[in-house]
C-alpha cells in the first residue's frame, strides 16, 4: 500500500473517475461534430464591399480581385445576382470615398462577367436619371463620379461630355449671378 497515498484528501482516480483501458477510448470523440457554417455568397460579398480599403494592412488591389472573383464564382446565386447591383449603388451613394474602389471591382468584374457589370451600369444610369428628375443633386453628383470612374467600360466619350456640359452651364449661371449682385443697393438709395 505504499504506492497509494490518501494524504490531503486525494482519492484514487481524482475527480474524473473514467477508466481508459484501451487506445480506442482516447481516439473516439463522443461529441457530435458540428457542420461548419458557410456564409451565403451575397452576405460575404456585402461584408467584403463594405470593408474594402478599410485596413491599411490589406492590399486594396488584392481585395478588389478577391471580391470580383467571388462575385464571378457565385454568379448563379439568385440572391447575389439580384442584390449586387443595388448594393453597389447603395455604397456609391452612402460611402462616397469608396467610389473608386467599388468602380475598380466593377471593372475587374467586367473581364469575368460582362453581363453583371453591364447590369450595374444600366442600374446606375437609371438611378442617375431618376435622381436628376427629382432634383437630388448630391446623388446625381455621386453617380456621375461613379460613372466617370467606369469610363473604360463606357463608349467612346462616355460621361465626359455630360460633365463638360454641366460645367459650362454652371459657369454661365455663376456669371449671371455675379452680374445680378454687382449692383450695390446702398449706392442706389443715395442717388
Amino acid at each position: 500500500m505504499a504506492d497509494f497515498d490518501k494524504r490531503n484528501g486525494a482519492t484514487r482516480g481524482g475527480y474524473n473517475n473514467r477508466k481508459r483501458r484501451f487506445r480506442e477510448d482516447d481516439e473516439f470523440d463522443r461529441r457530435p461534430s458540428r457542420r461548419p457554417y458557410q456564409e451565403p455568397a451575397h452576405l460575404k460579398v456585402r461584408k467584403q464591399l463594405l470593408a474594402i480599403a478599410e485596413s491599411p494592412f490589406k492590399k486594396t488591389d488584392e481585395e478588389i480581385q478577391v471580391i470580383a472573383d467571388t462575385v464571378a464564382e457565385h454568379y448563379e446565386d439568385d440572391d447575389l445576382r439580384g442584390n449586387f447591383p443595388d448594393l453597389v449603388l447603395q455604397i456609391v451613394v452612402d460611402q462616397a470615398l469608396k467610389i473608386p474602389f467599388v468602380a475598380a471591382v466593377i471593372l475587374a468584374l467586367n473581364l469575368k462577367r460582362p453581363d453583371l457589370a453591364q447590369e450595374v451600369l444600366t442600374r446606375a444610369t437609371t438611378a442617375l436619371n431618376e435622381h436628376f428628375r427629382t432634383g437630388d443633386w448630391r446623388e446625381v453628383k455621386l453617380l456621375l463620379r461613379f460613372l466617370a470612374c467606369l469610363q473604360g467600360m463606357l463608349e467612346v466619350e462616355g460621361v465626359f461630355p455630360v460633365l463638360e456640359e454641366l460645367f459650362s452651364r454652371s459657369a454661365d449661371l455663376q456669371a449671371a449671378s455675379i452680374d445680378d449682385v454687382s449692383v450695390n443697393p446702398i449706392e442706389d438709395t443715395r442717388s
